[in-house]
């Protein structure tokens, strides 16, 4: 019988598993099977899956962890030693290292993507990135979506492994709307989960500089730790986990896009961006010039002054914006969820 490949697609919220079941339902002959979270938020279909509980708050983790997950375990066991030839992770989750032990004790090979080789600020803690660094020396293999992130983790922490690299593809949503502005606006949109490396505090101290300058500033996202948020007429802030159609709603309402990271390896909303062809102010740090060019994006540093000027750029010049968006319709046709997974497929047969 042809042995088939373990994929764990664990994950609750945001755009991670949104990314793994891309990826495997654009596999053309690998069999797989899938295990997703009954927990997550967007429920789309996904083949070949089986729905397990995960958690939904602090509690239900500590008590499925010590009691659901090992008899979940315990159930899998004999298919992990004789139905299955491989793991494949396409993002860390808490409760994938057992799995990993697992099929490492059978002479199973393991595949990792690592989205984060060195975590960021407010995600990294001893435990965390001991978590992570056990993930990268045990697998067999890890895809890194960006150069930058595999010499970072070989400067940071020393690991050095077997590698590809498999840039990140389009996020496609279904609800934007392309060409849907009939008036003249100046909105401008931070999109995404909220972490501390991810700028929203300089975001809004420029806003304030340049107040006079754009029409509103929509911040949505959900917040991972107490965001002192500024109150001010033309800044809204949506502090929660965002459907697949509020987003796409948002992406339609936004004449700018902003990035202003202080740290990053790559982003899935520079994905999104793409996607809906949406100019975007970025800041010059980690992978982000290896998912733009220097021609598709409103470039500056991780500074007050820098990001005021670009984002001043980015609502005044308007033929820098109508070539910025024909670059990124050029670039979407190039990063397809078809080459993705025809790259990790390749890997894992």
């Amino acid at each position: 019988m042809k042995k088939k490949v373990l994929v764990l697609s664990l994950g609750r919220t945001n755009s991670l598993p949104l990314y793994a079941e891309n990826i495997v339902s654009n596999f053309e002959s690998l069999d797989f099977d899938i295990l997703v979270s009954k927990n997550r938020s967007l429920k789309n279909p996904v083949v070949k899956s089986k729905e397990i509980i995960t958690y939904s708050n602090k509690l239900s983790f500590f008590f499925n962890t010590l009691i659901y997950l090992p008899i979940l375990i315990l159930c899998l066991l004999p298919k992990i030693r004789k139905d299955y030839k491989a793991l494949y992770l396409p993002y860390k989750h808490f409760w994938d290292l057992p799995f990993i032990f697992l099929f490492k004790l059978f002479n199973k090979e393991v595949i990792f993507t690592a989205h984060d080789g060195v975590l960021h600020k407010g995600e990294r803690n001893w435990l965390t990135q001991s978590m992570n660094n056990c993930r990268l020396k045990m697998a067999k293999k890890v895809v890194y979506l960006t150069e930058y992130t595999r010499r970072h983790v070989e400067r940071e922490l020393g690991i050095v492994v077997n590698y590809e690299i498999v840039p990140h593809p389009i996020i496609e949503n279904k609800f934007v709307e392309f060409n849907s502005k009939k008036d003249r606006t100046n909105n401008l949109l931070f999109l995404g989960r909220i972490d501390k490396y991810k700028g929203v505090e300089l975001l809004m101290e420029s806003a304030i500089i340049l107040e006079n300058s754009f029409d509103k500033l929509i911040i949505a996202g959900k917040s991972l730790y107490d965001v002192n948020y500024l109150k001010h007429d033309k800044i809204e802030v949506l502090d929660k986990y965002l459907s697949e159609e509020e987003i796409g709603k948002l992406l339609s309402w936004a004449d700018v896009l902003i990035l202003p990271y202080t740290e990053a390896t790559q982003s899935g909303v520079i994905s999104l961006g793409i996607y809906a062809e949406l100019p975007m102010v970025c800041t010059n740090v980690g992978g982000f010039s290896e998912q733009l060019a220097m021609d598709e994006c409103f470039w500056c540093e991780p500074n007050s002054e820098s990001l005021v000027n670009a984002i001043i750029d980015s609502l005044s010049n308007q033929e820098k914006r109508k070539n910025i968006k024909k670059a990124l319709i050029k670039k979407k046709s190039r990063l397809s969820w078809n080459n993705t997974a025809a790259q990790i497929e390749d890997l894992l047969i």
